[in-house]
């Protein structure tokens, strides 16, 4: 089983690695904890664990603060191995204290408790890390370490004591007559249960003669939540001598030496913590896996308002070219130039036929202004995008601020997420000269042979192409007055034109043609700059499913 459980636990580690969950939503931080406490006790714990299934038994003392596990841990050791007291300079550099035939076990860094550095130094000011201390009164194959409270008022301290309690093979867990009901240890007791870890519970500070009165209360309130294995061991209050308790911790002490001097019995309960540990796995990923779930669900529906947001620009966009918004102002006054309104429409009147042969005068008459009519579409358009995308940024800004998990987005968003991106303007000129050139270029396709009258005038395609861009923005449903009259005759013109040239039918296909052409252009420049929002949400590194790929291996793998 090593082996492939290794190697599966290797896989699993690297998943919930690179697993992310950076938004506060109701449960992340309780997610983010079972990943730490998981990733711990897999580096910890099971891997050296596996490795070496004859390793020295590590009992782990925990307990809330004033609990007097570091009384007990002198006790139990008959010397002064760790500093007793409410505020010890030890609390962020626990003690583990070994048979000095079993230390170089602890001193391996790859050993248990791999990330943290180790020292033999007995001085506990200035001392991080993992103090290691050797005493030939524990027995070979036995080692005790001394954690910080686990109800520190240092989130360091309790999360270390957490590692630590994670790393053990035995958790001896030290609590008082006075506080055994408390809150805080029953969580630690319950995380046990869920582990199936191996579990003594001494309860210190017991008035003389009240021992087993509360033992008795103890042992129900265990039952009542299926620890009634635990061993319990009652130390009644009494004298120190030399800061140790003596015979009180003496039951403990013996319980501890039968348990490795019983070759058979110290392997069946390192085997039993160890599946227990890897038993609570799944239900403990499966929490990560659920939260997992929960995060993408809420970057997907960031992302969607987004993406609905500008698509909604888009069709902005599409409604102020039917308003015919385009052709305002400098527009229609250089078509009207270009044309020469009053002289063409007469033209128009006397026949088609007359128009063909008067093509030659109008297109060769203005390019100038041909030019220009273009280009001031091309602005207008140019305003009329930008206008949308800057709204439609802003949009989703106010939108994800008021959302769960959307500020954490924002947090990293550069300066000016909520205006159209700096290079906007430069991308939508690149798109408008490539679409004007696709129109001339589906109006030379579509000429042929038909537009001969204009083949030798080097203005001929370039001005029914502009008069193809008119007739796509020629609707006068956002003009009034005279704008509406200049841009019907406008509209006309366009229209006479072209159908001049190609005919009715070939008209409406060119012109439906390249409205689609401009709008899938534009719906590339909006795509392109809502990537700016897509980047903040990004992509999960790992998922759920990636998650119950690494479990179903695991499970295999035993």
């Amino acid at each position: 089983m090593s082996t492939d459980t290794l190697r599966a636990l290797d896989e699993l580690r690297g998943v919930l690695n690179a697993t992310e969950l950076p938004l506060d939503l109701p449960g992340a931080d309780a997610a983010r904890r079972d990943k730490a406490e998981l990733l711990d006790q897999i580096d910890d714990y099971l891997i050296p664990r596996l490795r070496r299934i004859d390793a020295p038994l590590l009992a782990v003392l925990g307990g809330s603060t004033g609990a007097g596990k570091s009384t007990i841990t002198n006790s139990l050791v008959g010397a002064e191995v760790t500093q007793a007291g409410v505020l010890r300079p030890t609390t962020r550099s626990p003690v583990l204290v070994s048979h000095p035939d079993d230390a170089p076990w602890f001193a391996d860094p790859d050993g248990v408790l791999p990330d943290l550095p180790r020292s033999f130094d007995s001085a506990a000011a200035g001392t991080t890390g993992l103090r290691l201390m050797m005493n030939a009164a524990l027995p070979e194959g036995l080692a005790i370490l001394d954690a910080p409270d686990i109800d520190s008022v240092e989130v360091a301290n309790h999360d270390l004591a957490a590692q630590l309690l994670g790393a053990a093979d035995l958790w001896l867990f030290v609590t008082t007559a006075a506080r055994y009901a408390d809150a805080v240890p029953w969580e630690y007791l319950a995380m046990a249960q869920e582990r199936s870890t191996a579990l003594a519970v001494v309860i210190n500070r017991i008035p003389q003669g009240h021992e087993a009165e509360v033992v008795a209360h103890f042992r129900s309130m265990l039952k009542e939540r299926g620890l009634s294995t635990a061993e319990v061991f009652a130390v009644a209050e009494g004298e120190l001598t030399d800061g140790r308790l003596g015979d009180a911790v003496a039951p403990v002490r013996e319980w501890l030496q039968s348990l490795v001097a019983d070759a058979a019995g110290r392997e069946q309960l390192v085997r039993s913590t160890l599946d227990g540990a890897l038993d609570s796995i799944p239900e403990r990923a499966s929490r990560i896996a659920t939260a997992l779930d929960e995060q993408q669900e809420r970057l997907d529906f960031l992302h969607s308002i987004a993406t609905r947001r500008y698509a909604q620009a888009l069709i902005d966009i599409d409604t102020e070219l039917d308003r015919g918004t385009l052709l305002r102002g400098e527009v229609l006054d250089q078509w009207r130039e270009f044309v020469g309104t009053g002289a063409f429409m007469s033209r128009l009147e006397a026949g088609v036929s007359r128009l063909r042969d008067g093509l030659r005068s109008v297109f060769s008459s203005g390019p100038n202004q041909n030019e220009q009519a273009a280009g001031q579409l091309e602005s207008n358009l140019l305003i009329v995008t930008r206008d949308s995308v800057d709204r439609a940024a802003l949009d989703v800004v106010e939108q994800w601020e008021g959302r769960p998990g959307g500020p954490q987005v924002l947090a990293d968003a550069p300066r000016g997420i909520d205006r159209a991106g700096t290079d906007l303007s430069e991308r939508i000129q690149r798109e408008l000269d490539a679409w004007e050139g696709s129109v001339l270029d589906m109006v030379r396709a579509q000429a042929g042979d038909r537009v001969t009258i204009a083949r030798t005038l080097s203005t001929g395609i370039n001005g029914v192409g502009v008069a193809m861009m008119v007739a796509v923005f020629s609707q006068t449903g956002g003009l009034t007055g005279g704008e509406a009259a200049v841009a019907g005759g406008t509209a006309a013109v366009s229209q006479a034109v072209l159908t001049a040239v190609f005919g009715e039918q070939a008209v409406r296909d060119l012109a439906r043609e390249a409205r689609q052409d401009l709008l899938a252009r534009l719906e590339n420049l909006l795509a392109h700059d809502r990537r700016r929002f897509d980047a903040l949400i990004g992509e999960a590194h790992a998922g759920s499913e990636s998650l119950e790929q690494a479990l179903k291996g695991l499970r295999a793998s035993r």
